[in-house]
């Protein structure tokens, strides 16, 4: 039976509720389901209870958000089944309040060129407290302006290097976040290393501490992903698959309907004792 390590919901930046979204696991024969929303954990509660309900195995898990700087690139690293959140409970909020903070100056920039505000904007913030890019973008769509998340008008204005109302966030180190997460009592898997070039960080993370890598994901190319395996291998780590879900709030090259990538039973076996052994 297949588990999806790696989805998002509105908690973040997903489209779909995490209800919706455990349904959909249950009705695609998924075995289980991580939700690992970025920077926060507020679906747990929600998600827990839906998936005890349905009878599929939901893992609690996290994507933090983090920088590598000295390549000048982004990393995410997934961490599941945190047994002591006072560890990152105040990493997981700068990185939101920094998102926030850099989200507030572009959403005043946008303003300037869209009949949009700061109410209109919130209104599709959850509970959680992320507030991104994709937010401002709701709010445009939702007025008429684009019919596509990360279309023509998200790259015209947020594009990092070209955007005409991008500000950068103020992010935090990858290995700053990493001496957290290990305190944290989780798994800590390095999220799809192909991304943002962030294979070259990979070898820091395993120094750091990681336990596994994500090795089935829609965007690690082959060329990586033998250079992953290369590297689980050297290090006695897991190997983990998740499609990276957002639901309609994804760009096409990344767009795969859930449970499309998959941990193995092998893999997620592995896990689970690991998952056992820390504290």
């Amino acid at each position: 039976m297949a588990a999806d390590m790696h989805c998002h919901t509105t908690r973040s930046d997903g489209s779909d509720s995490p209800e919706y979204v455990i349904r959909l696991a249950k009705q695609l024969g998924l075995s289980a389901l991580a939700i690992t929303d970025h920077d926060t954990y507020a679906a747990d509660c929600d998600a827990e209870g839906m998936g005890q309900k349905l009878g599929i195995r939901v893992i609690n898990g996290v994507e933090c958000s983090t920088f590598d700087r000295a390549r000048d690139h982004k990393v995410h690293i997934l961490c599941y089944n945190i047994k002591h959140r006072d560890a990152v409970d105040g990493l997981l909020s700068r990185i939101t309040r920094n998102r926030a903070d850099a989200s507030l100056a572009m959403l005043e920039k946008v303003s300037k060129y869209y009949p949009i505000t700061e109410d209109m904007v919130m209104e599709g913030v959850s509970s959680s407290g992320f507030f991104g890019k994709q937010h401002i973008i709701l709010a445009l769509m939702k007025a008429g302006y684009t019919n596509e998340m990360y279309g023509e008008l998200y790259h015209k204005l947020f594009n990092r290097r070209t955007g005409t109302c991008y500000v950068p966030v103020n992010q935090v180190d990858s290995l700053e976040a990493m001496s957290y997460l290990r305190e944290s009592g989780g798994v800590i898997v390095m999220a799809h290393p192909s991304v943002y070039h962030s294979i070259t960080t990979m070898s820091d993370l395993i120094r750091a501490g990681i336990h596994g890598i994500e090795l089935y994901h829609p965007r690690n190319t082959q060329e990586h992903m033998a250079i992953i395996r290369q590297a689980a291998a050297d290090n006695g780590l897991l190997l983990t698959g998740g499609t990276d879900f957002h639901g309609y709030f994804t760009e096409e090259i990344q767009r795969h309907p859930l449970g499309a990538f998959t941990t193995t039973d092998e893999m997620l076996a592995r896990f689970d004792e690991l998952s056992a052994k820390l504290n």
